[in-house]
């Protein structure tokens, strides 16, 4: 990792800031504006090429969003996605309201099998936020529930998180795996996790304000009560269309079939076969969105590659105090992993803490190590829900005429997450006896 010069650090991020300020002040779109700043902040700050900070852009995350949203817009052509929704209400005895905490469950029971969050979110966040738009209900909680459900499986002994958290803290040493409880860890997310989307749930159970720009007959807006059974409505075409949505989620859960271009390869294949759903579905692909977070990760990708992300973590691992020093560790790690890769910031910030929890003797230090790394989990992890995440830029681009709306609820929700849940783990993990 390339060394820094702090004034060259402080401008980069900056400009990122100026960034944000644009991108929500006027009508320049955000992923424009970072890209733009990218292309002039890296060749005179950094010495950068322009391939290099195009190399920045997060392909995989652009074939995610570009496979899912175009499979989907054929299942909603075809009138898939409304028998799936027609299913999910029945799961429920006809109660809608609920279904969140439903999704939360088979969210987090996908991912603690070993599912990738990304994965997981894709293939369940189009179905639940239709049935969400299908039966009026507000779009924030079935996004959130599938967002935290997604982050409090990953934790598990067999999720993707977990066994990254597992091997971070066995590579740092047989000290620090000796102080770690990673069943401690998983539980306290699951716990958090769910208690998001509870609070979630509470603050938004009225649907948002119509869209005047939207005719209504655009809308899904006709509740459909339990009625006649969900098969009654197959056909060849729906049929074909839920085993090939099913054929992805094995592959993709299974095989680590990289979860984009399988549901790419699966939507060319209805299309070939039933071309007439087709009609619009390129259009119904999540642009805007794919560009937002495409701009936003480029620019980042740019402060990762030299060293920027790395000096502020070695800024707050330099303090004197280590409770001071955790809570400035735990705000690094809820800041960058909102824009940038959790999995990245895990990795990065674990190891920067094993001078506050291991002391060269190998005896504990003065912060719990279970404490510290499942409040690093939770901070870094809950604000999965920030719409230039994966995970909240899929629900965004799944909201279909709600994808303002839910772009500003995410966008707020990530702010008060990326503030109070440092804040709250430190209180409550760091601060108190057991926290060392």
């Amino acid at each position: 990792m390339p060394s820094v010069d702090p004034t060259i650090a402080l401008i980069a991020i900056g400009v990122l800031a100026i960034v944000f300020v644009i991108g929500t002040a006027s009508k320049l779109q955000m992923g424009i504006a970072a890209i733009v700043a990218a292309t002039i902040v890296g060749p005179l700050l950094f010495d950068e090429s322009i391939h290099t900070i195009q190399s920045g852009f997060p392909l995989s995350l652009f074939f995610t969003l570009l496979g899912v949203t175009y499979l989907f817009s054929l299942a909603a052509n075809n009138g898939t996605v409304n028998w799936i929704v027609k299913l999910g209400l029945r799961l429920v005895g006809g109660h809608a309201t609920w279904f969140p905490f439903v999704m939360f469950l088979v969210t987090a029971l996908l991912t603690a099998i070993g599912a990738a969050t990304p994965a997981a979110a894709a293939i369940l966040m189009p179905i639940a936020l239709s049935f969400s738009r299908r039966n009026r209900l507000n779009p924030l909680p079935m996004a959130q529930a599938i967002i935290q459900g997604a982050t409090a499986g990953s934790f598990s002994p067999m999720g993707v998180y977990g066994a990254i958290v597992n091997s971070v803290v066995d590579r740092s040493g047989e000290e620090l795996v000796a102080l770690y409880n990673p069943t401690v860890t998983w539980i306290i997310v699951m716990a958090v996790s769910l208690c998001i989307v509870i609070l979630t749930w509470l603050m938004h159970r009225t649907p948002p304000p119509p869209n005047e720009d939207i005719e209504l007959d655009e809308i899904e807006h006709e509740r459909d009560p339990l009625g006649e059974l969900p098969w009654h409505h197959l056909n060849a075409e729906r049929v074909v269309t839920v085993i090939g949505i099913l054929t992805m989620a094995a592959l993709v859960l299974l095989f680590q079939f990289d979860v984009g271009l399988t549901a790419l390869g699966v939507g060319a294949a209805l299309t070939l076969l039933f071309p007439k759903s087709a009609k619009g579905s390129i259009s119904q692909i999540a642009w805007p969105t794919i560009l937002l977070v495409g701009g936003i990760v480029t620019y980042v990708s740019m402060l990762e590659r030299n060293g920027v992300i790395q000096w502020i973590g070695d800024q707050a691992a330099g303090l004197g105090t280590p409770k001071l020093a955790a809570i400035i560790i735990l705000f690094i790690g809820a800041l960058v992993s909102a824009f940038a890769s959790t999995t990245g910031i895990l990795g990065a910030l674990i190891p920067l803490s094993v001078p506050f929890l291991v002391l060269a003797d190998g005896s504990p230090a003065m912060l719990s190590a279970t404490m510290l790394i499942a409040a690093l989990a939770v901070s870094s992890a809950a604000v999965d829900v920030s719409p230039f995440s994966t995970n909240g830029a899929l629900a965004v681009a799944n909201a279909a005429y709600e994808s303002e709306y839910v772009y500003r609820k995410l966008f707020v929700w990530s702010w008060i997450l990326i503030v109070l849940t440092p804040v709250l783990t430190w209180a409550l993990m760091i601060l108190p006896p057991w926290g060392g």
